[in-house]
This record gives structure tokens, C-alpha cells and sequence, in this order.
């Protein structure tokens, strides 16, 4: 759970505040350590939840704050990075409506007594979106149309937005499933 607590209040604290001032400056060596730093925080939810359940500290509070995390973690990111003008609004509006979407399809669910459980395509997702983030904020050549970080960003922006809406729509379709 300490693991939760640092990406609860370093992800919409301390890394959006240096996304924000220093990856404009487009130093190299920086943009490599605030996308390490980002990194280190997207790991901190794959070992949370592998510690939590390895000792058997599973808890409600846990996993809610852990989902919260998760959540402040996404937007504060692209916010910061569409603030910083390293990645185009589209993108965080898509991505983010679908949280949303997904969010509100639980907590229908939950009103009705159902559960909509964390699939795999989710969890595909998130690696997606981090590993796509990483090489956003990571990425020196942004304004240089033709070069290879370009397109990496591009193919791992495709296949996260991808991921997405398929894993929006798994989630829609267990929805529709379990309330019908």
C-alpha cells in the first residue's frame, strides 16, 4: 500500500510540475530521466498488486486507492503532456473519456449488485499506455516529423488507443452481459 501512497501523491504532485517546467526545454538527458521517473511510477502498480497478493494484503481500501492511483497517474500525465505540447489533445481526450466510460459502466454495474472484474485486455492497455507515455516524454525529436522516435511514438500511441477501445468494448460486453 505504500507503493499506492507514492504514485497517490507523486503523480498529480511531482510529475505533472516537471512535465510541465522541463520537458518544454527538450533537453535530452532530462527527457530520459522524467521518463524513467514515469516509468518507475507505472511500475509501482504492476509491483503493488503483485506484493499485495503475494503476503496476502489484499484489501477494499487497498484496491480502491490502488484504482485511484492508476487513474491520477493516466490523467495528470496527459494533461501535463498536452500542456507541455508533447502530445496532441486528441489523444488525452480519447483516452481519458474511455476511463471514464469504463468508470461508469463499473459503477452501474455495482448499483445492480454485478461486478465487472479488471480483464486482461485492460491490463494490456495499461502496459501499452506506459510504455507509449514513456517514449512521449522520452522522445527529444518531437517537432522532427521523419525521425525513428517519431514513429515508434506513433505506432505505441496506435496500439494503446487501440487496446483502449478494445478493452472499452470487452468491458461493455460483460456489462451487457451480466445486466441483461
Amino acid at each position: 500500500m505504500i507503493l499506492t501512497y507514492i504514485r497517490l501523491i507523486g503523480a498529480p504532485l511531482v510529475l505533472p510540475f516537471f512535465l510541465v517546467y522541463f520537458l518544454p526545454c527538450n533537453v535530452t538527458w532530462f527527457n530520459y530521466g522524467l521518463a524513467t521517473f514515469f516509468f518507475l511510477f507505472g511500475l509501482t502498480d504492476f509491483f503493488d498488486g503483485y506484493l499485495a497478493r503475494k503476503y496476502n494484503q489484499v484489501s477494499t481500501t487497498g484496491a480502491l486507492l490502488d484504482h485511484v492511483a492508476d487513474k491520477f497517474l493516466l490523467y495528470s500525465t496527459l494533461i501535463a503532456l498536452v500542456a507541455a505540447q508533447k502530445l496532441y489533445f486528441f489523444w488525452a481526450i480519447l483516452w481519458i473519456g474511455r476511463e471514464f466510460f469504463v468508470m461508469t459502466l463499473r459503477q452501474i454495474a455495482l448499483e445492480r449488485n454485478s461486478l465487472i472484474t479488471v480483464s486482461s485486455y485492460g491490463k494490456f492497455k495499461t502496459v501499452a499506455q506506459i510504455a507509449c507515455l514513456t517514449v512521449v516524454i522520452a522522445n527529444p525529436y518531437h517537432t522532427t516529423a521523419t525521425s525513428s522516435w517519431n514513429i515508434i511514438e506513433m505506432l505505441l500511441l496506435c496500439l494503446a488507443t487501440a487496446l483502449s477501445l478494445i478493452s472499452a468494448y470487452n468491458y461493455f460486453f460483460v456489462f451487457r452481459k451480466i445486466n441483461h
